[in-house]
């Protein structure tokens, strides 16, 4: 029978956790308020089931894990928040429009292949910063890392997305 963990043990190996848990909500929710209810889930959880978490494990990846179960979990219980009207647009697209949002839609699918391609570190900062719209300062507070790391480790990832993105676009056209 395994021992149930204590206060002290809990703090000591979890809660340092707490910046980077964040970091990793707020990246795939895109909402201060949500990252930080998810960060509370995950503690919650943790914290009910102390006396079957594994010692063996490394902490920090477990609880990752957990927060991006937490976080599915939550998109699941809202529902898929998608409804469909009957009513025709007020406007039928002419071809050129929807040639260009075709266009678009492909651009946009480039873009997110040449993101996931990024090395964690960069890609979690391009997803705070450049998708979800997040300020220098929260992403700061959510990863530790200074303002001055931020900046050129986002100044490295936008360089290596440009020219994958240009490589991959330009590909046929040489």
């Amino acid at each position: 029978m395994q021992v149930a963990m204590t206060g002290e043990e809990f703090k000591r190996r979890f809660l340092p956790l707490s910046r980077k848990l964040y970091g990793v909500a707020l990246s795939l929710s895109g909402d201060m308020q949500e990252a930080e209810d998810i960060v509370q889930d995950v503690y919650t959880k943790l914290w009910t089931r102390r006396d079957r978490l594994p010692s063996d494990v490394n902490d920090e990846a477990y609880c990752v894990v957990v927060t991006k179960n937490v976080y599915n979990d939550r998109l699941r219980g809202r529902g898929s928040g998608m409804s469909f009207s009957h009513e025709l647009p007020a406007q039928i697209p002419s071809r050129n429009d929807v040639v260009g949002d075709i266009e678009n839609r492909n651009l946009a699918d480039i873009m997110r292949r040449c993101i996931a391609a990024l090395p964690e570190q960069q890609r979690e900062l391009v997803v705070m910063r450049d998708v979800n719209g997040a300020g220098y300062d929260e992403i700061s507070y959510a990863t530790g890392l200074s303002m001055a790391n931020i900046r050129v480790t986002l100044s490295r990832a936008r360089k290596t997305l440009r020219e994958q993105f240009n490589a991959i676009r330009n590909y046929g056209n040489k």
